[in-house]
Order: C-alpha cells, then structure tokens, then sequence
C-alpha cells in the first residue's frame, strides 16, 4: 500500500485512503467477518441476490413490450417481494388496515 500510496496523485491518494476507512470501519462493526459467516455456513458470494433479483425483479418488469411508470414499477416491486419472502398475507392486511383506518 505505502508503494502504491508514493506513486499516486493526490487525487488516488484520497480515494485510496476513503476505500481503506471504509473497510476499517466495516471490520470493526464486524461486517467484513467472511470465515465466521462460512463456519455457520452462511453464503457469502453475491449469486444468492443476483439469482433474487432476476426472479423477483427482471421477469416481472423486463421484456418486450413492457414499460413502467417509476411509482407503478415500485409498487409492484414492493409487492413481488412481499410474496416471495412469505409475507403475502400480512402484506395485504396491513394495506386493508391502512385504508381502514388511516393515519
């Protein structure tokens, strides 16, 4: 890092040492702890979220002759993971009770 750091402008310098507090600081708030999370056998990798957003997202809002509106493409992205998280019931009863008894 020293080596790099010396022939660096000014400019990589401080985007260097922006990127190194940053994982410092995700270190110390143990968010960067890769061998506990594959002890308990936890995924690490980003296949598991890019495979969600493809399923979720992409087939649902993507393709030919499909165009959305950004406020009607949000609600149905709110409620295509509600459903596949398993939450579909008491999506739906909280959007019953809030048009119930609004706020």
């Amino acid at each position: 890092m020293q080596i790099l750091s010396q022939n660096a402008s000014h400019e990589q310098r401080s985007t260097m040492n922006s990127q190194i507090r940053y994982l410092q600081k995700s270190s110390e708030q143990g968010r960067l702890n890769y061998s506990q999370l594959a002890a308990m056998k936890m995924p690490i990798g980003s296949g598991a979220i890019e495979s969600l957003i493809r399923q979720v997202v992409n087939l649902r809002l993507k393709g030919n002759g499909k165009f959305w509106l950004l406020e009607n493409a949000e609600a149905i992205l709110h409620a295509r993971c509600q459903w596949a998280a398993g939450s579909w019931s008491t999506f739906c009863e909280s959007i019953l009770t809030a048009r119930l008894y609004p706020a």
